[in-house]
């Protein structure tokens, strides 16, 4: 009987440390849902405290490593990653031409990665920052990054794109913009990746 009790007890302990190493350490994969998308991903991709915890969201946001997009500061630069869902707001593939457009000078400027740099007019609402646009017209991708010659180190790119029912907002040092291409084809990847769905074991 003693026998049996100390076994017993010893399970309890044992389960107990378990539980408290598993709440430490966190699940293996964090399972989300925004605008009707499942997400599954790594808890080092979570950049705030709603997306490490998952469940129904309004927003995830998460951290990567460019090129290889994996969780974390581990690459060559951090892109920052903000999901939202797209519900009616403009398409941000029109945002050059239909947002941007009026408040830009006429002349044209070689960007980096074969870009078009183009300027904003002064005391316009972007006057401290530049527009770079893929040719011809930054329908394939455009990013707005502070002026390459007053921008202070750490400030970042913004570019946006939408991936089916949500809107996706990338920050990132503007030295990847010689990379634009890669970058905008990690991002994607990257969410394809956490919403592909495990494929059923046979049997």
């Amino acid at each position: 009987m003693k026998y049996a009790l100390a076994v017993l007890l010893l399970a309890l302990v044992a389960g107990a440390a378990l539980a408290v190493l598993t709440r430490r350490e966190g699940p293996d994969v964090i399972h989300a849902e925004l605008a009707g998308l499942s997400f599954a991903y790594q808890p080092a991709y979570a950049r705030d405290d709603a997306t490490a915890a998952g469940g129904l969201a309004d927003r995830l946001a998460f951290l990567a490593s460019f090129p290889g997009f994996v969780a974390g500061r581990g690459g060559v630069a951090p892109v920052k990653l903000t999901l939202t869902p797209s519900e009616e707001s403009l398409d941000p593939q029109e945002r050059p031409s239909k947002l941007y457009g009026r408040f830009l000078t006429s002349e044209t400027l070689e960007g980096p990665g074969g870009l078009v740099l183009r300027r904003f007019e002064a005391e316009s609402p972007y006057e401290s920052e530049e527009l770079l646009l893929s040719p011809p017209d930054g329908r394939a991708f455009f990013a707005r990054c502070p002026k390459a010659q007053t921008g202070v180190p750490g400030e970042e790119c913004l570019s946006l794109f939408r991936d089916g029912v949500i809107d996706v907002e990338l920050r990132y040092p503007r030295e990847l913009l010689e990379h634009w291409d890669a970058l905008f084809d990690g991002a994607r990847d990257l969410l394809a990746r956490m919403r592909r769905r495990p494929a059923r074991a046979a049997g």
